[in-house]
């Protein structure tokens, strides 16, 4: 119908409604949890790459940070211009940006701000609480045979 003079159609979806007070109920449960496990993965990869790369940049603050996001930038060379290529054949998912700038060729304007080198080429690794250090383990093994500022 078209009650109330078609500001609130219809009927409400009551169990619609039920179901998605119970995934919120959920989620937050599992929240603090899920916190801790992205960001100890998300530290355990920093760490990873701080021992193993030469003259790489950890964008953002080092105490105010989402788990979840990593954002890495490379000196250039002629390898890290193929990164983002080489890691996707290498089955590893990352991007050069945020998913709003999606296909955008222009430098980050975020990084940008914070006097980012636009000849570095800058990597954002996105995490889930199921990935595992080992996947961490994979990607640096990948980053050493893909850029040649690793650590000897």
């Amino acid at each position: 119908g078209d009650q109330e003079r078609g500001m609130r159609s219809g009927t409400e979806n009551i169990s619609g409604i039920a179901g998605m007070a119970k995934a919120f109920e959920l989620a937050s449960s599992e929240m603090e949890d899920r916190t801790k496990i992205l960001s100890e993965l998300r530290q355990y990869f920093v760490q990873q790459l701080q021992d193993n790369f030469e003259d790489i940049i950890i964008n953002g603050s080092s105490s105010s940070f989402l788990p979840n996001i990593l954002s890495v930038s490379f000196p250039p060379s002629e390898n890290v211009d193929m990164l983002m290529m080489n890691l996707d054949i290498s089955g590893i998912c990352a991007s050069s940006g945020s998913a709003c700038s999606s296909g955008v060729e222009n430098d980050s304007h975020v990084l940008e701000e914070i006097g980012h080198d636009t000849k570095r080429k800058t990597v954002r690794f996105s995490f889930s609480h199921l990935n595992t250090k080992k996947e961490v383990d994979y990607v640096i093994r990948k980053l050493h045979k893909l850029t040649p500022e690793r650590i000897s």
